[in-house]
Parts: structure tokens; C-alpha cells; sequence
């Protein structure tokens, strides 16, 4: 029964860890007793479509599981915007990117104390509160979004798709849905919607960070700047990220077209790796800032240990990105040898036309 066994693991991604062993053995039971009386009540076998249709009168997972919770906790400004189901989910996302952020910054800031940088209060709050609006900002909007289609089509959900698993529908429009499963015949319109958003911002942020060094370097912009490798490399950067925002809009429009986005993918991680190689070519990266005056010892340092750390960062990525390149064009030719069809085939084909 490889439905049961979806909507089962469906169900314990959303139960607390320590009921779910017990939930889930309860579920089973109580779901593989109502198919089994459901197949001797009509002699034969379930189908799939007939599985399917007894779990759909379960429910959403998201929403079973939900009944099984003891916290029921919200999000809500007047009304609710985030409901019991959905919370626990938003909490450890939004607690995951902050943590991660804020271990970010307190390298740097330990960096930079570390060489003997002066670190004011004021310094570390402003950089921490902009970081937490931010990504609570970026999260919430996302869950809100979720939380209201979700609470539109509840129904909307179903166990089999190609990917496997549990798919869910979240519908803006009438034919417009944001995909939570892999779905090897479409590209997600979720990632599509969230490629664009997030490379229109990368766009904006690129286009202020060269009269803002604040906005890279934070607390260290006054005795750091980038260096003129960057004001040269600053078109192709704008260039592959526009490409990236345009075929993301392509398979927003058209997500069948799964072969174009993969070759697309292909295209910008060569064209990213050739970046990457021009980038190490005319280092160094960062530089003092202008107006600094005789440079200390611990500032040259700084700047010295910053630019290993790039260094290291390009290697590190470079390689990552041509391993995974290599993986994907493999898979491509694997998956265009496999679809293309054989000569008796086309002959066949050709005799019954």
C-alpha cells in the first residue's frame, strides 16, 4: 500500500517528534482496517484511485496532524495570520535562518574584534535589527501566503504524483499553482515566483552596494571597500542574474518546458564558473577604504585575512559548482538518450502511419 505509506509519512513530518511513533501505528491501523473491510466488502482489491479517495476522507496531512498537536499556537494582527498548522513550521524556519544569520554576523564581528577594531553597541544592535527584520519579514510573508491558499483549496492536495509523496496545490488563480513536490513533467511555479523575487532583490541590492559599502561590510565599511575587480565584473554579474530572472519568468509561464530550464541551469553555472575564474585571475577583492590614512598593522591584517577568505570561498564554490555542472549535463544526456526513441520504433511508428 504505497499510498498509505505516503500519507503516513506525510502525516509524521507534522507530529511532534515524541508521539509520532504512536500516532502513526494507531493511524495505520485504524486506515489499513477501513481498506481491508472496504476490499472483502467488495471481493477484489483496492485500486490506487480507490486508496486514494478513503485518505482523502482523512484529510489534509498538514491538517490531520494538526489535530494530534497539544500546542496550538498562532500568528495573528487583529486576525489570524498564521494558523496551529502551519506555526510550528514557520517557527523552526524562521528560527534556522536567523540562527544561521546571526552566527554570520558574529564571525565578522568577532573578526573584527579579534584584529583590534573598535565594535561599538550601537554597531552590533543596528546590524542584529536589520537582519531580524529582514528575514522575519521574508518569512512571514511566505508562510502568510501558504496559510491563505492553503485555507482557500484544502482539498487540493493529492499521493501521486511522479516525485513521489505528498503533492500540494496552493492556487492563486484558476490554472496558476505553486507546487510543493517534485514533479518531473513541470517546474514548481513556487520556485519559478521565488527565483524572481529573489533575484529582483539581488538586483537592487547589487545596484546600492557600490555607493553602500554599509550594506556588505556593515560596522567594517569605514576602513573597508571592494576592489575595482568588482566595478569590472559588476555588468556580467547584472547580466546573469537578468538571465536567471528571465527564465525563471519562462517556466513561470510555460513549466512543462522542464528541458529548457535544465539547460538553462547548465548554461548559467558554466557562465557562473567562467566569472568565478576571472574573479580569482584579478584579485584581490577588498581593499582599504579611501581616507583610512597611514594603514595600522592590524588593518593591513584585515585586510589581508578577508581576502584569503574569498579566495578560499571562490575555490570551494568553483569546484562544488563544476562538480554539480558535470552531474547535470550526465543526467541530461542520460535522460535524452532514454526518451529519444529507438530506430524499430520510429519504423514501427512509420509503418502503422
Amino acid at each position: 500500500m504505497k499510498l498509505v505509506d505516503r500519507y503516513l509519512k506525510a502525516v509524521g513530518t507534522y507530529l511532534p517528534a515524541d508521539q509520532r511513533d504512536d500516532i502513526l501505528r494507531e493511524l495505520s491501523e485504524d486506515i489499513r482496517s477501513e481498506i481491508e473491510e472496504k476490499e472483502n466488502e467488495l471481493a477484489r482489491p483496492l485500486s490506487e484511485a480507490e486508496q486514494e479517495a478513503i485518505l482523502k476522507q482523512r484529510g489534509n496531512p498538514i491538517r490531520l496532524a494538526a489535530r494530534y498537536r497539544q500546542d496550538h499556537r498562532t500568528l495573528a494582527f487583529g486576525r489570524q495570520l498564521i494558523g496551529p498548522e502551519l506555526f510550528p513550521f514557520y517557527i523552526k524556519v524562521l528560527s534556522f535562518n536567523l540562527g544561521l544569520t546571526f552566527a554570520v554576523v558574529g564571525i565578522i564581528f568577532s573578526a573584527l574584534v579579534f584584529s583590534g577594531q573598535k565594535i561599538t553597541f550601537n554597531d552590533v544592535f543596528s546590524t542584529c535589527a536589520m537582519q531580524l527584520c529582514i528575514q522575519m519579514g521574508i518569512v512571514t510573508i511566505i508562510f502568510v501566503m501558504v496559510e491563505k491558499h492553503l485555507n482557500k483549496y484544502p482539498d487540493r492536495w493529492n499521493l501521486r504524483s511522479s516525485g513521489g509523496g505528498v503533492h500540494l496545490d496552493l492556487r492563486f488563480e484558476k490554472n496558476f499553482r505553486f507546487k510543493f513536490a517534485s514533479d518531473a513533467r513541470q517546474v514548481s511555479r513556487f520556485e519559478s515566483l521565488s527565483t524572481i523575487v529573489a533575484s529582483a532583490v539581488a538586483l537592487a541590492w547589487l545596484a546600492e552596494v557600490q555607493s553602500h559599502p554599509f550594506l556588505i561590510f556593515w560596522g567594517a565599511a569605514s576602513f573597508l571597500k571592494l576592489a575595482p575587480v568588482w566595478s569590472r565584473m559588476y555588468v556580467p554579474i547584472v547580466a546573469l542574474t537578468s538571465w536567471n530572472i528571465t527564465r525563471a519568468a519562462i517556466n513561470l509561464a510555460r513549466p512543462q518546458w522542464t528541458r529548457f530550464r535544465r539547460i538553462s541551469d547548465i548554461a548559467l553555472q558554466a557562465a557562473g564558473l567562467v566569472l568565478v575564474a576571472f574573479l580569482l585571475r584579478d584579485g584581490p577583492w577588498v581593499a582599504l577604504a579611501d581616507g583610512v590614512g597611514t594603514p595600522s598593522e592590524n588593518l593591513l591584517r584585515v585586510v589581508e585575512i578577508t581576502n584569503r577568505a574569498i579566495l578560499y570561498s571562490f575555490l570551494i564554490a568553483g569546484v562544488i559548482s563544476a562538480v554539480t555542472m558535470v552531474i547535470k549535463v550526465v543526467r541530461l544526456a542520460s535522460d535524452s538518450r532514454r526518451s529519444a526513441p529507438s530506430a524499430e520504433a520510429w519504423s514501427a511508428r512509420k509503418e502503422r502511419s
